[in-house]
C-alpha cells in the first residue's frame, strides 16, 4: 500500500513494528523497489557502489547486492560499519557468503564508479554527520556517478524541510509506503532528485490508522467544494469584491478578477482607480466596475468575500486597514494589501473575519521579521508559526506552496512548475482563491484547492505550450477546467 500523504518518521516506525511482516521481509521488498529503480533508469549495467551503514538502512543495501548477484550484475559494497542491526548482519552474512565484493572506504576510487547507492541512513536519522560518513557524503556529492537514496537521502531529517550541513544530493529517492517532510518541501526536497514512493507491504489498514502529517495533492479536497445546482442564480455564488489595480497597474486587477470569473463566481465587483476601471470593461465586460471611494462602499453589496492587494499600489491602505477591521466575510490580502499591513501585523489579532494571507518570500520577510533566506530554509515551520501567531491562514508561495492554518493544519502542493515563475501568477491565484471563498468553501479549503488547480493548471498548459511560453492569463480558464473535469 502506497500513498502521497506525508508522515512522521516516529509513525513510519511504528507501521514497521506493527504491520506484523517479517522485518526480513520488509527488507527484501525495499531491495526489489530500489532494483526497480535501477532498472527504470536503465543503470544495472553500469559500475555500481552502494554505501552501507550500520542500521536497517544498511540492510536495504546488502539485500538489494544480493538481489543484483542473483541477476547476474556486479556490484561492490562499501560497509561503513560493521552491521549493528540484527536484520542488517544476516543480510551482510549472506552476501559475504554469496562472494560479494567489499571495500573498504580508505580503498575506494569513487570516479570508478557510475552509479552510487546510498544505503547509510534513513528515516530515523537526527543530528549531524560526523567523521567516515561525512567524509563519504562529500565524495558522493563531488562525484559524477548518478545518486539512488535508499529511503531518504543520508543527512536529511526525515520531518524537516531545512538542510542539516551537510547531506547527500541525489538523483533520484526510492522511499517506502508515503513520503516524509523532506521531501516534499524546499530546500531538503530539491536534494532527494526524483522520488519514487514505492510499497515494501504496508497493509492499507495500519496505514490508515495514522493520520497524516498533511496531504499533498489538493483534489483530496475537492469534496469540500460546494455543489453547484442547475436551479441557482449568479447570488448563489458570491458576489466577491475586489479592490485591485491602480492608475498604472490594471493588468493585476484583470488578472485576479479573470481567475474569479472562470472558476465560478456568480459576480466579481472591483472597486479600483478610474484607469483600471476603463481597461477592465472592455477586457472584462462581466465585471462591474466602480471607482473606489471608501470602505463602506465595498461593504454595502453585501459581498460573501473580499480580494484585496493585487496591483493596488499603497493609495488604498487607509481603506484597506478599514476593512480589516469592519469585514464579517472571508479577506484574501495579496501583494501590495500584504505591504500595508506589514507595518500594522498586530491589526490581524482584532479581525472578526477570516483572513488568507498570499505572500510570495520577500512579502513574508516584511510580515514576519525573518530573511528571505531563513524563511526558505524553513519554510513549513515558518508558515504554521506565523499563521498561529496572527490567526490567519498563510500561502507561503513559491516551489512546493505552504498553505497553514491557525490551528496548525499544513497542506504541502506539489502541483505546478516553474512557468508560473512570470509576474501575474499571483494575482491569478488570488482571485482563485477569493471565488471558492465567495462560493462558501471553508478558507483553509479555498487556500489549499485554490494553490492545487493553479499549479494543475499550469501542467496542462506546459503540455501544450511549454514553460517557456506559457501566460498567466491563461491559468485561469484552465484552472476552471481543472474544477470542473474533477
Amino acid at each position: 500500500m502506497i500513498n502521497d500523504n506525508v508522515y512522521s518518521a516516529d509513525q513510519f516506525k511504528t507501521m514497521d513494528s506493527t504491520c506484523g511482516i517479517d522485518g526480513s521481509v520488509l527488507m527484501k521488498n525495499a531491495a526489489s523497489n530500489l532494483y526497480g529503480v535501477l532498472e527504470a533508469k536503465n543503470k544495472l549495467k553500469s559500475n555500481i557502489l552502494i554505501m552501507c551503514g550500520k542500521g536497517n538502512n544498511g540492510g536495504d543495501g546488502y539485500a538489494l547486492a544480493i538481489l543484483l548477484l542473483n541477476n547476474g550484475f556486479s556490484t561492490t559494497v562499501c560497509a561503513l560499519e560493521e552491521p549493528s542491526s540484527p536484520l542488517a548482519a544476516k543480510f551482510f552474512t549472506k552476501y559475504k557468503a554469496w562472494g560479494g565484493t567489499l571495500i573498504n572506504y580508505n580503498d575506494i576510487n569513487i570516479d570508478d564508479y557510475g552509479v552510487i547507492v546510498d544505503c547509510m541512513f534513513g528515516f530515523s536519522f537526527k543530528g549531524e554527520l560526523k567523521g567516515i560518513y561525512a567524509d563519504a557524503v562529500k565524495s558522493i556529492n563531488e562525484s559524477e556517478a548518478y545518486v539512488l537514496a535508499c529511503d531518504l537521502p543520508s543527512g536529511l531529517i526525515a520531518d524537516c524541510d531545512n538542510l542539516p550541513k551537510l547531506a547527500v544530493k541525489a538523483n533520484a529517492t526510492c522511499t517506502f509506503t508515503a513520503y516524509k517532510t523532506a521531501q516534499v518541501s524546499y530546500p531538503a526536497r530539491e536534494f532527494c532528485g526524483e522520488v519514487y514512493i514505492t510499497d515494501i507491504g504496508i497493509q492499507e489498514d495500519i496505514l490508515g490508522s495514522h493520520t497524516p502529517l498533511c496531504y499533498t495533492n489538493g483534489n483530496a479536497y475537492f469534496d469540500k467544494l460546494p455543489q453547484r445546482k442547475e436551479n441557482s442564480h449568479k447570488g448563489c455564488y458570491g458576489p466577491l469584491s475586489a479592490l485591485c489595480g491602480n492608475k498604472d497597474m490594471s493588468g493585476a486587477a484583470i488578472l485576479a478578477c479573470s481567475g474569479a470569473l472562470r472558476t465560478g463566481t456568480g459576480l466579481v465587483r472591483l472597486y479600483s482607480h478610474e484607469n483600471t476601471l476603463n481597461t477592465i470593461k472592455t477586457v472584462l465586460p462581466e465585471v462591474i466596475a466602480q471607482k473606489v471611494i471608501s470602505n463602506e462602499q465595498i461593504l454595502s453589496d453585501t459581498p460573501k468575500a473580499i480580494l484585496v492587494g493585487c496591483g493596488c499600489g499603497r493609495t488604498y491602505d487607509k481603506i484597506i486597514k478599514e476593512l480589516l477591521l469592519c469585514s464579517m466575510v472571508p479577506m484574501i490580502i495579496d501583494a501590495d494589501g500584504i505591504n500595508c499591513i506589514s507595518d500594522s501585523i498586530e491589526l490581524c489579532k482584532s479581525v472578526k473575519c477570516p483572513l488568507i494571507l498570499t505572500p510570495h518570500p520577500k512579502e513574508m520577510s516584511r510580515l514576519c521579521g525573518k530573511t528571505v533566506e531563513e524563511i526558505n530554509g524553513n519554510r513549513i515551520n515558518t508558515a504554521i508559526e506565523f499563521s498561529k501567531e496572527h490567526g490567519v491562514i498563510t500561502v507561503l508561495k513559491g516551489s512546493s506552496t505552504v498553505v497553514a492554518s491557525p490551528d496548525g493544519k499544513y497542506y504541502v502542493n506539489l502541483s505546478g512548475n516553474s512557468g508560473l515563475a512570470k509576474g501575474g501568477s499571483g494575482d491569478v491565484l488570488a482571485g482563485i482563491i477569493a471565488s471558492l471563498a465567495a462560493q462558501g468553501t471553508a478558507p483553509f479549503y479555498a487556500a489549499v484547492i485554490g494553490v492545487y488547480i493553479h499549479g494543475k493548471a499550469a501542467e496542462v498548459l506546459a503540455e501544450r505550450k511549454g514553460v517557456y511560453a506559457m501566460l498567466p492569463s491563461e491559468l485561469a480558464e484552465e484552472a476552471g477546467k481543472i474544477l470542473y473535469f474533477r
